[in-house]
């Protein structure tokens, strides 16, 4: 991941404490992630909000989306950060914490909508 978060900053033309400036981090903690540190999930998110790419192709360096997710009109890419930062949460959870979430989220939509 360093790799490819240094390639997208010198492609952007940036330097390391233009991105920290802009994420509101340190230019050392920028380095370090650049050199394979683990950004942590808040930093995660934001780099991939920063430079336009997805989660999966930060992490990854894959670009292609599911075809699964993509035929449903609702689940068409691009992606978010935050949506992408759902479904890899989803995945960790089990059946109960996903029962719950989704009870959670169905509650909130219906009294928006209400």
């Amino acid at each position: 991941m360093g790799r490819r978060l240094r390639e997208l900053r010198k492609a952007k033309g940036l330097t390391q404490v233009d991105v920290a400036a802009a994420l509101d981090v340190s230019r050392s903690h920028i380095t370090q992630v650049e050199l394979g540190a683990d950004p942590g999930f808040s930093t995660f998110i934001q780099l991939a909000k920063f430079y336009d790419v997805s989660l999966d192709y930060l992490f990854s360096g894959r670009a292609e989306t599911s075809t699964i997710l993509s035929t449903n009109i609702n689940c068409q890419a691009p992606y978010t950060a935050e949506e992408l930062a759902l479904i890899e949460l989803w995945r960790e959870m089990n059946e109960g914490q996903r029962e719950l979430l989704l009870s959670m989220i169905e509650k909130a939509v219906r009294l928006n909508v209400a």
